[in-house]
């Protein structure tokens, strides 16, 4: 088998080779300043993915919103909303669709400017299965502004959940009503409960009948949550006018965070069964910490398209203390989303010194 997998991955390396070569050539800047950029983005996201542990996926559309205030505030607010949430129906009440809504503030800490050599593309060319890309040999000088901050906020977040994943244990998560509690074991054994499964017996025309109602074994949970962490941000905003070949660039803003969560509230939504009592659904073992990481690429000036990524782990349910990674992956995640955004310049405005 390893040696079958190890040749299919020589092969799909093999389909594609590239070669890449530099040259000196003659150039003059055109623009060469990182704090020429407009401070504020409006964007819709036509599609966004988030595979995560609660219902397997969710995908949707979205809208952002991010300022930076003069030197040393940055605001950001980011919303999600699914039209495509696994395990989600509107004639289930006991799920909830995808939403997300998160606000949040930076200080920033560093902002500055300095030289390093980007590199520049020429051209690109494809013959058969060989890419040759030629660049400027050693890269072009140029400024790079970096920023540093430290940012702050909260989220709002509810999602369809399966109840009965291997990674909750079924003997802590109890449907609790009128001072009767019932496990998700003895649920899903239909032992002394009537949560999924409800039998009654009828009498028609002098026959016993017997029918059963039943409910799936879908919840619904809510999180509200606060972070802090750290965000980097890096502008280029180099364009040049090479000899032989005219305007070459190397233009784009990158965000990178890192966040640490804290969630006073994690909540399983009441789920009414299949006798028609509504049970208030709890979970005996939860953690209210979580981490994510992630970037946000964009122009810092043209209207264009964004890409983000962040996964992580979200607050939620404690690993099993059997397992050898502290890791329930009931709160895993990954989220991607694409974007047009549209950006401005709104004073006050941070020009450099």
């Amino acid at each position: 088998m390893k040696k079958l997998l190890y040749t299919a991955v020589i092969a799909l390396l093999g389909l594609t080779s590239y070669n890449l070569k530099a040259q000196s050539v003659s150039y003059t800047y055109v623009r060469n300043d990182p704090f020429d950029m407009k401070n504020f983005s409006g964007s819709i996201d036509p599609f966004f993915i988030d595979i995560n542990g609660h219902n397997s996926y969710a995908f949707g559309w979205g809208l952002r919103g991010e300022y930076m205030m003069g030197k040393r505030l940055m605001f950001n607010a980011d919303g999600r909303f699914g039209f495509g949430t696994n395990l989600f129906r509107k004639s289930n009440n006991n799920t909830l669709n995808y939403f997300y809504f998160e606000g949040g503030m930076g200080l920033i800490l560093l902002n500055k400017a300095r030289n390093r050599n980007l590199p520049i593309i020429l051209s690109q060319s494809t013959s058969g299965n060989v890419r040759t890309t030629v660049s400027i040999r050693g890269g072009v000088p140029a400024k790079v502004r970096t920023i540093i901050a430290l940012h702050g906020g909260f989220y709002q977040y509810t999602n369809s959940f399966k109840l009965d994943a291997k990674s909750i244990s079924d003997s802590i998560l109890t449907f609790n009503s009128n001072g009767v509690t019932t496990t998700m074991r003895d649920a899903s054994a239909g032992k002394n409960s009537s949560v999924f499964t409800y039998t009654t017996l009828e009498t028609v025309n002098s026959k016993t009948v017997i029918n059963t109602a039943t409910a799936d074994k879908v919840g619904a949970i809510a999180i509200t949550s606060i972070y802090g962490g750290f965000n980097f941000r890096s502008i280029r905003n180099l364009v040049i006018d090479v000899d032989g070949y005219g305007i070459r660039s190397n233009v784009g803003l990158s965000d990178f965070f890192i966040d640490v969560m804290f969630a006073p509230v994690v909540a399983l939504k009441n789920f009414k069964g299949a006798d028609g009592v509504t049970y208030d659904v709890k979970y005996q073992n939860k953690t209210p910490f979580g981490w994510r990481i992630g970037q946000f690429i964009r122009h810092p000036k043209e209207q264009g398209f964004s890409f983000k990524w962040e996964f992580g782990t979200r607050p939620g349910f404690k690993a099993d203390k059997s397992s050898s990674i502290p890791i329930n992956w009931r709160n895993a995640y990954f989220m991607m989303t694409c974007g047009l955004y549209i950006p401005l310049k709104i004073k006050p405005m941070y020009m450099g010194e």
